[in-house]
C-alpha cells in the first residue's frame, strides 16, 4: 500500500523538477544611473550585464562523438542569438522596474527611449513621466 503512494509521489515531485526550465544566461551585475536633463526631466540608464558562458571547444585533431557535436550545434551565446538577447531585454525591463521602485524614482511612471547593446550587456535608457 504505501509503495504505490511513495512512487506516485516520486514521479509528481521529479516532474515538477524536470519541467522547470534553466535559465539561458545568469545576471551578473545590474546598475541605475539616474539624473537630472536641463530642462529638468529626470533621466535614468539602467544596465544589465549577463555572466560570460564557457564555450564548447572542439579539438579538430581527434574525432568527436555525435553528442559533443550537437552540443556544439545546440550552444547559444547572448552575443550571438537574438532569442537571447530579447529574452534578457525583457528580464531587464522587469528588474529596472524593480530598481526603480527601491529607489522611490520615477513615481508616475516612465518611458524606455533607447535599448543600446554591448557584447553582453544590455542598456536600457529613458526618462520618468513626472
Amino acid at each position: 500500500m504505501k509503495l504505490p503512494f511513495l512512487f506516485t509521489l516520486m514521479v509528481v515531485l521529479l516532474s515538477g523538477c524536470i519541467s522547470k526550465p534553466d535559465e539561458p544566461f545568469k545576471v551578473a551585475d545590474q546598475t541605475l544611473h539616474t539624473r537630472l536633463a536641463d530642462n529638468g526631466s529626470k533621466l535614468f540608464a539602467f544596465i544589465v550585464t549577463v555572466e560570460k558562458q564557457a564555450r564548447v571547444k572542439l579539438d579538430t585533431r581527434k574525432e568527436i562523438s555525435r553528442t559533443e557535436f550537437k552540443m556544439f550545434l545546440n550552444e547559444e551565446h547572448i552575443e550571438d542569438s537574438p532569442a537571447l538577447k530579447l529574452a534578457l531585454e525583457e528580464r531587464a525591463v522587469q528588474l529596472l522596474k524593480t530598481a526603480l521602485d527601491e529607489q522611490d524614482y520615477c513615481q508616475q511612471g516612465y518611458d524606455i527611449e533607447e535599448v543600446y547593446w554591448k557584447e553582453r550587456k544590455v542598456q536600457l535608457r529613458g526618462q520618468c513621466r513626472d
